[in-house]
């Protein structure tokens, strides 16, 4: 009994240290193919945004940029370190959806942002936030997100949660643009277009090195929620 002990022990340790050189171990990592040119591949932003395929991973890390590396790092230990705080209440299958849609937000928050306190900022955001699991192909869902957002960032312009919501309203501004171009409703594409751009610059000004990393690659995305044929980065007529 006690050697099969002995051995979950060291099997534990080892495992501790090896996670432990990962971090280090892309420190001396040499810069490899993409790694100076600063696109992450839709990685980060699916990591944040969406789940399943496609989102970043431990194995990402050597070929991402050099400077963003032991930064990526630490935003996945958290992520995967990550407890939900937000206390379940659903009473049906839709309620379920957006319970798992306020956690996937909170977990995000909790990973990017490592001010001590996050977690319960983020807990407490996505239980008030109005959020929707599917927003059915109109506007309205996304700019009520937005809206919310906005609200809480102009009453508290310092909140630790700044550099996300710049990033959250970036995002939702694009869905609502989106959905604004298959309505073919031209001036809500016009506003929406002009919030994602102001809010992607707020987010490219971010202090922590993650913010302009996610925002950028949110950008390159060809589409966040409809596919269309413009991009609010590029869209103003009449200019």
């Amino acid at each position: 009994m006690m050697r099969v002990f002995g051995r979950t022990i060291v099997a534990i340790a080892v495992s501790a240290a090896a996670a432990t050189s990962t971090v280090a171990g892309l420190e001396r990592a040499g810069v490899q193919a993409g790694a100076t040119d600063g696109d992450l591949q839709g990685k980060l932003y699916k990591s944040v945004f969406s789940t399943g395929v496609g989102a970043l991973k431990y194995e990402d890390l050597p070929t991402a940029p050099e400077a963003l590396r032991t930064r990526l790092a630490r935003y996945l230990s958290r992520r995967s370190a990550f407890k939900s705080g937000y206390k379940s209440g659903a009473d049906s299958f839709e309620a379920v959806r957006v319970e798992a849609k306020r956690r996937m937000i909170e977990q995000a928050i909790v990973a990017l942002i490592e001010t001590p306190g996050i977690e319960q900022m983020a807990t407490e955001y996505v239980t008030a936030a109005p959020i929707s699991y599917e927003w059915k192909g109109l506007h309205d869902g996304p700019m009520e997100e937005s809206a919310h957002a906005e609200a809480l960032l102009a009453k508290d312009p310092s909140t630790p949660l700044a550099p996300w919501f710049a990033v959250f309203i970036a995002h939702r501004q694009r869905a609502a643009f989106e959905a604004y171009e298959v309505e073919k409703n031209q001036e809500g594409m016009k506003a929406a277009a002009r919030k994602y751009r102001q809010f992607m610059e707020r987010a490219r000004a971010a202090s922590d090195p993650i913010f302009p990393a996610l925002i950028a690659d949110l950008d390159r995305q060809p589409f966040v929620y409809i596919k269309t044929t413009t991009h609010p980065r590029d869209y103003n007529p009449g200019a």
